[in-house]
């Protein structure tokens, strides 16, 4: 499945870093002294093959890492850093496989590090029972799902801490064309408040509180 890895970082590389010019990490520490996990958020893979304009990847990646930075429980290396690190990665490097000695190798400065896998972004007709609740409720129907595996690096072999499969379906209207030559429309707040923008915001919401839950669950072990 992975067999087009090495194309997958490449993209991952461009648009990971077309994204803003500063970029917060937080600090390294909380206000007792006590340090906060070293976490690399690698660029989100987009397998759906979802017809959209803009890059469901670079979207992801961003607001995953808004929302870490928000909660400001973790120290996140820059996507410069991470960009420095992945771009020696070829199509051998499968995060997802039963093969992952590599990454400890790839990521010796950080603690902990999250990959994640958006395998299907989907919008189509939603299921009706022919009654009259059906005018009611919105026509289409968004289903998500995204893979996540996240290791554990302090040891001497990486370790899974979390490995999960994350869906979420939502009814939506009908969105315009989303195959428009848009590919910043993602970034504007006018998307944000739109039944798919909060959909996607919402499905990020419950994968980053759960990635960040496991990580500090490991690092008070």
């Amino acid at each position: 499945m992975f067999r087009n890895l090495c194309l997958i970082f490449a993209l991952c590389l461009v648009s990971f870093g077309c994204s803003k010019n500063v970029h917060e990490q937080a600090t390294r520490y909380y206000d007792d002294g006590r340090s906060k996990p070293i976490v690399a958020l690698v660029p989100v893979f987009d397998r759906s093959g979802a017809k959209i304009s803009w890059s469901l990847s670079e979207e992801f990646t961003d607001q995953l890492r808004q929302r870490f930075l928000k909660q400001s429980q973790f120290y996140i290396n820059t996507p410069e850093q991470i960009n420095a690190e992945i771009e020696t990665l070829n199509e051998t490097n499968d995060p997802f496989s039963r093969d992952y000695a590599w990454i400890g190798k790839a990521f010796g400065e950080e603690e902990f590090v999250v990959f994640a896998e958006l395998v299907e972004h989907d919008i189509h007709p939603k299921a009706t029972n022919k009654n009259f609740l059906d005018k009611l409720t919105p026509s289409c129907e968004l289903s998500m799902t995204m893979r996540v595996r996240v290791f554990d690096l302090r040891g001497e072999k990486p370790e899974i801490v979390l490995q999960e499969l994350f869906h979420q379906s939502h009814l939506i209207p009908k969105p315009s064309d989303l195959t428009e030559q848009s590919s910043e429309k993602w970034k504007k707040m006018s998307f944000s408040i739109t039944p798919l923008g909060l959909a996607h915001s919402q499905f990020s919401k419950e994968i980053a509180k759960r990635i960040e839950d496991y990580i500090l669950l490991s690092k008070s072990r």
